[in-house]
C-alpha cells in the first residue's frame, strides 16, 4: 500500500508542476510574442501544441482529483477543476485570443490550486 501512495504522490508532483509550467506558458507567451516577434510561428504560439497540453494537463488532473476524491470526498479540488475548464472553454468559444494571458494563467492557477488543496485535505484526513 505504501508503494501505491508514493506513485500517487508522484503523479500528483507532475500534474501539479504541469499545471504551473501551464499557467506560466500562457501569461509568458504573449509578452514573449510581443517582444520577441521571431517567435510569433514557434511552438510557444501553436494553438494545436496547446490545446494537447491543456487536454492532457485536464485528463491528469481529473484522474488524480478522481482516486483522492473518492478517498477523502473532498470536493473543492473538482470544482476548481471544473471551473479552470470552464473559463478556458470560454476562452475558446467567446472570447478567441482576446484575455488569453487572463484566462490561460487563472485557469493553470486554479489547477495548481487545486492541487494543493487537495494534499493539505490529504494530509488532515489520513495517514494514506
Amino acid at each position: 500500500m505504501e508503494h501505491t501512495h508514493r506513485h500517487t504522490l508522484k503523479i500528483e508532483k507532475v500534474g501539479f508542476y504541469l499545471s504551473i509550467l501551464c499557467a506560466i506558458h500562457c501569461i509568458a507567451t504573449p509578452l514573449l510574442i510581443t517582444l520577441i516577434p521571431f517567435l510569433g510561428g514557434s511552438l510557444l504560439a501553436d494553438h494545436t501544441w496547446e490545446l494537447w497540453f491543456i487536454g492532457g494537463s485536464l485528463v491528469l488532473a481529473n484522474i488524480i482529483l478522481m482516486i483522492d476524491y473518492k478517498k477523502h470526498l473532498n470536493a473543492i479540488p473538482l470544482l476548481l477543476l471544473m471551473l479552470s475548464l470552464l473559463i478556458k472553454l470560454s476562452e475558446i468559444v467567446w472570447f478567441a485570443d482576446k484575455y488569453e494571458l487572463i484566462t490561460g494563467g487563472l485557469g493553470g492557477l486554479l489547477i495548481a490550486s487545486a492541487y494543493y488543496i487537495n494534499w493539505k485535505a490529504k494530509e488532515k484526513s489520513c495517514d494514506c
